[in-house]
């Protein structure tokens, strides 16, 4: 017999759902074009039912960092405690960031990152990404000490993977042409290999 939920249980689905229709529609219609109206009409509820899940509409910029960058350090956690080369800890976060990344929540809190209009949410934001890229410099200097990654500037490759990683978010997406392992296979192709030929 299946477990009936908790209310707490269903008031998560149901934020999820929320988040889910609102990243879609800041990504397609941009975030200042999109009313709480009309999220609270893709929910099919009123909007002070909607105020029963989010604070406001800068609220669902906040909620979609949290989850995003929840799930983004308990891969981290996961991927730092392996005993490995720097250089698989490395591959392995790159091919457990690109299905994150390109969920549609964390897309929205990519494209929108450090835009809210409350200072003190902005620079929470900011030092969220900063945290999680010292996580990623970490990683490439355990890499340098143990020989398997090469001597580099670990934070121009943390800086470059980031912004490669990062600018998958401006167009891919799940239901068009190119499938998530083809684009995975390619991102470490062309971090492993390079472009030559040989």
């Amino acid at each position: 017999m299946q477990k009936s939920l908790s209310r707490a249980e269903k008031r998560q689905q149901k934020l999820d759902v929320i988040l889910r229709n609102a990243s879609k529609a800041f990504m397609e219609r941009g975030y200042y074009k999109t009313s709480l109206d009309d999220i609270a009409r893709m929910q099919n509820v009123t909007k002070p039912t909607l105020y029963y899940y989010i604070k406001n509409k800068e609220d669902i910029l906040v909620k979609c960092e949290e989850v995003t960058c929840g799930r983004i350090n308990e891969m981290l956690d996961d991927v730092m405690a392996e005993k490995v080369s720097g250089y698989d800890m490395l591959y392995n976060f790159i091919t457990r960031y690109i299905p994150i990344i390109t969920d549609d929540v964390a897309r929205c809190h990519v494209r929108h990152r450090g835009q809210m209009e409350d200072p003190a949410l902005a620079e929470k934001s900011i030092q969220n990404h900063k945290d999680i890229e010292n996580r990623v410099r970490e990683i490439i200097r355990r890499g340098i000490k143990d020989g398997s990654i090469r001597d580099c500037n670990s934070t121009i490759l943390a800086i470059l993977l980031f912004d490669s990683l990062n600018g998958l978010t401006s167009w891919y997406k799940s239901d068009g042409p190119v499938k998530e392992d083809e684009l995975t296979s390619e991102v470490l192709k062309l971090v492993t290999e390079g472009v030559t030929g040989s």
